[in-house]
């Protein structure tokens, strides 16, 4: 018994030597992992309440700087710029908003032409007092000569992480060869403008 005791007391004596040399600075320690409250963990997956929704998308010919959409179309021709504008209305979490967009792009046959990789997502981050945001996103890829004309697919993805919602809107639009017009053509048509 006598000898079980002694070796508690070593113990503790042994703990607090160690402990004095660890607070005066004499032995260092070094963590080998990030330190991760428990308490910052989430132990239960739990949706947050809130909605996320995409409105009021539209194919353009142009988007100027005050995101007006210039000729809203559906066709377009091969090499073009094809532009969209879409608003996302969001809620808030405790008074923040985070948005991640991303799309891919699907040629008439089903085959993947574009897809961004999550380096490449764009997000949107805002402050805000009122419990739901409308926010403005606008874009625009280029469908590249010697693709086939036909019917392409946009699948476009918006994420907000703070909500822990996801949603997506799939868009269709057409695209058509157009021959570029002759030069003998442009100066008829210059003449008969100018008369």
């Amino acid at each position: 018994m006598t000898e079980i005791l002694v070796m508690l007391i070593v113990v503790v004596i042994t703990s607090a030597i160690i402990l004095l040399l660890v607070q005066t600075g004499t032995i260092t320690v070094e963590a080998e992992n990030e330190q991760v409250s428990v308490l910052n963990a989430n132990f239960i997956p739990v949706t947050r309440e809130g909605y996320l929704t995409i409105k009021d998308f539209k194919f353009c010919d142009f988007i100027d700087f005050d995101y007006n959409c210039m000729n809203e179309i559906e066709t377009f021709d091969l090499g073009s710029e094809i532009h969209f504008i879409f608003t996302v209305e969001s809620s808030t979490y405790n008074g923040d908003i985070m948005l991640v967009e991303n799309y891919r792009i699907k040629g008439p046959t089903g085959e993947l032409l574009l897809e961004v990789d999550e380096s490449n997502n764009f997000n949107f981050d805002l402050t805000s007092n009122k419990e739901t945001e409308d926010v403005t996103f606008k874009d625009f890829f280029i469908v590249n000569q010697g693709l086939p004309e036909g019917e392409y697919t946009m699948e476009l993805f918006i994420e907000n992480p703070l909500l822990t919602k996801k949603t997506t809107l799939v868009k269709k639009f057409q695209v058509v060869y157009v021959e570029d017009f002759s030069e003998e053509y442009y100066e008829e048509d210059y003449e008969e403008l100018i008369g």
